[in-house]
C-alpha cells in the first residue's frame, strides 16, 4: 500500500524573508548610486568635448591627407581656429576668416550653441598649413577643447595628429 504524505508549504521563521541589516545596507546601496550615477546618465557633461575632440582628429586628418595628395598647388591645406569654429577657411590668403555663409563640412567643425564648448589653440594667429608631406607650419601645434574639462589635440611637427 503506498503511503500518502502530505507537505508542508508554510515557510518557517528562519526563511520568511529578508533580515533588516539586508534591507539597510539594499537602501545605502541604492542611495549611493542615486547619488553618483543617475545625474551622469542624465547629464552631458564632459561628453561633449570627447565627441569634439574626436571629429577635430578626424577633419584634421581630412585637410593633411588632401593636402599630401593635391600637390599642384591649387588648392588650400590652411586650417582656421576660432572660439566656434574649426576647419578650412573660405579664402586662403594672409588674413583667412569664416565668411557668413561658411558651413560645417567635411573639413571644418562649428560648435553647436547649445554645447557650453570652445575651442581655442597656441598658434599664432589660430591658423596653420599642411604642407605636401602632411607637416603643419606649427610646432608644437596644440588645440583645446574647453568645457566642463579641457582636453587637446596635439598635431606633432612630422605630421602625427593625436589626443592628449
Amino acid at each position: 500500500m503506498t503511503k500518502i504524505t502530505l507537505n508542508n508549504y508554510s515557510t518557517p521563521a528562519s526563511n520568511r524573508g529578508f533580515t533588516l541589516i539586508e534591507l539597510i545596507i539594499v537602501i545605502i546601496i541604492l542611495g549611493i548610486l542615486a547619488g553618483t550615477v543617475a545625474p551622469k546618465m542624465f547629464d552631458s557633461k564632459g561628453f561633449t568635448e570627447f565627441s569634439y575632440r574626436s571629429d577635430i582628429i578626424a577633419k584634421l586628418r581630412l585637410i593633411q591627407t588632401k593636402a599630401m595628395q593635391q600637390t599642384n598647388g591649387v588648392y588650400c591645406h590652411r586650417v582656421l581656429i576660432t572660439a566656434t569654429k574649426l576647419g578650412a577657411p573660405d579664402d586662403c590668403d594672409y588674413t583667412p576668416n569664416f565668411t557668413g555663409t561658411w558651413q560645417s563640412s567635411a573639413t571644418g567643425i562649428v560648435i553647436n550653441t547649445n554645447d557650453a564648448v570652445t575651442f581655442s589653440s597656441n598658434i599664432p594667429d589660430n591658423h596653420f598649413e599642411f604642407d605636401s608631406f602632411g607637416r603643419p607650419n606649427c610646432n608644437p601645434c596644440t588645440i583645446t577643447i574647453n568645457g566642463a574639462q579641457s582636453i587637446s589635440v596635439a598635431i606633432e611637427s612630422e605630421g602625427y595628429i593625436h589626443a592628449l
